[in-house]
């Protein structure tokens, strides 16, 4: 593949810049992550559909990325074009008890607007690192709330830039995960939620609880992804880990955190392979003590 040449072509159809070879290690909360061939952050929705219809004619893969957290992308890197929706996608509005944002939108930027505006419902993801997109995918949650309560419908787009809806119910929501988890033909555009009336005191206090509680409780001095194993049924992952001895378990630069051992935390220079070691190792321990098998809740990328 002749990058120069693709990524010329590509940058006629779009208004954001075209990289070749950026490290992707800048665009992941773990910074971990090998070079995008072709990397864009869309200036909006219509770049962002001109860069996929291009691809999709000239049979370039496209991988799409939203804020980089609860992302592990491989040392190799991704091939094709890497499209981050992040400072891309970002309009968003609220009206009434509506609220409506592009997919690019950073979630806590978007509950501290509805806060503001005393509707409740979204305060609990307040601390939650990552664009809207992701967390609908993911059906992100914390402190008992998630989003599947909140969503009332997504606007996705496929590959040749059709467009495609979706009510609640068609999302599939399940326990950190949904329909849109495993689908690379859809992108998320926008997202609708339905809030309520709220007293935006009790919203303010109950936010401010919440970012305390992370801040006290989880490793955010060290790059990470947040939880790295989903809840098994009746358990809590952290506690199986550290249950088994791996609080502190080192492979290379990345660390079982001391502080919460359902993090892994980058000292400095993590590679990807030292997450997937160590991630293996823990599964492994838990699996012979417990006979529970950890389920990874994030996405690994690339390769």
């Amino acid at each position: 593949m002749d990058l120069k040449k693709i990524a010329k072509s590509l940058q006629s159809q779009v208004k954001g810049k075209i990289k070749i070879l950026e490290a992707l290690s800048r665009h992941t909360t773990w910074q971990i992550g090998g070079p995008a061939d072709l990397f864009l952050i869309p200036v909006d929705r219509s770049d962002l559909e001109n860069a996929v219809k291009f691809c999709n004619l000239e049979n370039i893969p496209v991988t799409i990325i939203g804020g980089g957290s609860n992302l592990l992308i491989s040392d190799q890197g991704v091939r094709g074009l890497v499209i981050k929706l992040a400072g891309g996608l970002k309009k968003w509005e609220i009206n009434g008890v509506e609220v409506r944002a592009e997919s690019g939108v950073r979630l806590p930027f978007l509950v501290r607007q509805t806060v503001n505006e005393g509707l409740q419902g979204l305060e609990f993801a307040g601390g939650i690192p990552g664009t809207v997109g992701g967390a609908v995918i993911m059906n992100a949650g914390a402190h008992g709330g998630s989003m599947n309560q909140v969503v009332e419908r997504v606007v996705a787009m496929d590959k040749k830039g059709q467009l495609k809806y979706f009510t609640n119910e068609e999302l599939g929501f399940s326990y950190r995960s949904s329909n849109l988890k495993h689908r690379d033909d859809l992108i998320v555009l926008e997202v609708s939620f339905k809030l309520t009336q709220g007293n935006r005191e009790e919203l303010e206090a109950a936010l401010k609880r919440y970012l305390l509680s992370r801040q006290e409780k989880q490793p955010w001095q060290f790059p990470n992804a947040g939880s790295v194993f989903k809840n098994p049924p009746g358990y809590s992952a952290g506690w199986l880990i550290e249950s088994v001895g791996a609080k502190g378990w080192q492979v290379g630069k990345a660390q079982v955190s001391t502080k919460h051992a359902n993090f892994i935390v980058n000292l400095g220079g993590a590679t990807c392979q030292d997450v997937l070691t160590l991630i293996e190792k823990i599964q492994k321990t838990v699996k012979e003590k417990y006979d529970i098998d950890l389920e990874p809740e994030i996405i690994t990328v690339g390769g």
